[in-house]
């Protein structure tokens, strides 16, 4: 990859990155974003050939699992110290 093409695949976020960070919004799109890459390295590694519509799918899935294995203490908007 040219550092041309590094730099525009990170300003502009692919449909798959926009839609999972819109749904979830309580985490940064940074994650989102790492967890799709995530996604489709992963993929290549294994030699599976993955449509954008499975990547989508895988990630959601572990978004989703991110979001529910959170500790409870975290989900109080103030926080442990109640700030």
């Amino acid at each position: 990859m040219s550092p041309t093409q590094l730099i525009w695949r990170l300003d502009i976020p692919s449909p798959i990155v926009r839609r999972l960070s819109r749904d979830f919004a309580g985490l940064s799109p940074a994650t989102v974003e790492r967890c799709v890459a995530d996604v489709e390295r992963r993929g290549r590694h294994l030699g599976v050939d993955l449509t954008p519509g499975l990547v989508e799918v895988v990630a959601r899935e572990h978004l989703v699992s991110m979001v529910k294995s959170e500790p409870p203490s975290a989900r109080r908007a103030g926080g442990p110290s109640g700030e």
